[in-house]
């Protein structure tokens, strides 16, 4: 994301002593609408893998989970900087 602040910032954590998946989550994100926007995230794990397998039983699991996101108008000016570097 730009030097500029974002309009939404959101954080969830989850913890858990015992996890099992029954199968594997697909679980995706995706940002989209009008006006545009600028959007990242994070997640950071304890005790669990980025890819988890079905009926393996994680203990002690912490999940720390982050998005931000800025709405960018097409009048911005940064925006309209940023397609002219685009073209270039």
């Amino acid at each position: 994301m730009s030097g500029k602040r974002p309009d939404i910032d959101v954080f969830t954590s989850l913890k858990a002593k015992e996890l099992k998946f029954g199968k594997v989550p697909k679980a995706r994100v995706w940002f989209e609408g009008n006006p545009g926007e600028e959007s990242s995230s994070h997640v950071e794990r304890e005790n669990l893998p980025e890819e988890v397998e079905p009926d393996v039983t994680y203990r002690n699991v912490k999940v720390d989970w982050t998005v931000l996101s800025r709405l960018v108008h097409p009048t911005d000016p940064d925006q309209i900087e940023a397609e002219r570097d685009e073209e270039s």
